[in-house]
């Protein structure tokens, strides 16, 4: 009996660790689409049609499955996941604008070095000496890749979009513990349908007051197409269930191929130039997110 729960327990880890990978390329191809794509449109009216395209398919899951309950739009945590997705949104999109995809990837994929420290406030994981010298190294290579290590740099719009970036990041992390506790009082797509609906509909309202709609590109709908579809609701379902079965710190580190993924198509599809200083930055990340991953499943 054992052994059977066991190998039961064994395929459910395996099958989370697939379904956060396949999560993990499908957010990561959705920033050479984004800074290509977004063309002179609003970021934040972008941003609003691609988190609704993801909702409107979310909310089709959900009718098909159980039907719509608006009961679960007055959870907090509802409120507050749209809150940190509001600003994830927001903060990618402009940043994307001002930085590069392959820089974005590695910013915003980071989100594993707040993700640990906030697991153990919130689920009290402890932290031992060496994750916590992985989040420190972490936190040096997001400055090296930020900043170069170059005061000059700290008023360029390039480092204004670095720090939008990072902002998305912590937002990120900060929807990890949420999704655990919602996900206990409402169904996996319930939950990605509620944020992404409102917070398509606060993108909406930020984007009347500020910039207006912009002007669409020739591949501007078609990028809100591929990423709604394929890089909001969808990903998103798939790490919710995968991270039921996964700690938050690994299942952040499984999305860490995101950051790999973005940086390759950047490279390749954009011919975007990798320096020696953000070369430096992803290498002190990589490291610093092995580390911290390493000493969790140790304890696992």
């Amino acid at each position: 009996m054992r052994v059977t729960t066991l190998s039961i327990e064994g395929r459910s880890a395996r099958s989370a660790l697939m379904l956060s990978l396949v999560a993990s390329l499908l957010y990561g191809s959705q920033y050479v689409v984004i800074k290509d794509g977004m063309g002179g449109i609003n970021p934040l009216l972008f941003g609003a049609a691609t988190m609704g395209t993801g909702g409107l398919l979310a909310m089709l899951l959900v009718r098909r499955r159980k039907g719509l309950d608006l009961s679960i739009f007055k959870r907090w945590e509802v409120w507050a996941g749209t809150f940190f997705a509001t600003a994830m949104i927001a903060c990618q999109y402009i940043g994307l604008t001002l930085s590069t995809a392959s820089v974005g990837g590695l910013i915003v994929g980071s989100n594993v070095i707040f993700v640990a420290p906030l697991s153990a406030i919130i689920f009290r994981e402890v932290i031992g000496r060496v994750q916590a010298l992985g989040v420190a190294v972490g936190l040096m290579g997001l400055m090296t890749i930020t900043t170069g290590w170059d005061l000059s740099f700290l008023g360029t719009n390039v480092f204004l979009g670095d720090i939008l970036l990072l902002i998305a990041s912590f937002s990120i992390a900060a929807n990890y513990p949420l999704t655990k506790f919602a996900v206990r009082v409402m169904g996996n797509d319930e939950w990605v349908m509620s944020f992404h609906l409102l917070s398509a509909f606060f993108l909406l309202i930020l984007s009347l007051f500020i910039g207006g709609p912009g002007e669409p590109g020739d591949l501007s709908i078609p990028a809100v197409l591929f990423v709604g579809l394929f890089c909001t609701s969808v990903p998103t379902l798939l790490w919710a269930i995968g991270l039921r079965s996964l700690s938050m710190t690994t299942s952040a580190t499984v999305l860490l191929s995101e950051s790999a993924f973005a940086v390759l198509l950047g490279v390749v599809l954009l011919s975007e130039p990798l320096d020696t200083m953000t070369v430096l930055g992803a290498v002190l990340v990589f490291l610093a997110i092995f580390t911290v991953s390493r000493t969790v499943a140790q304890k696992r």
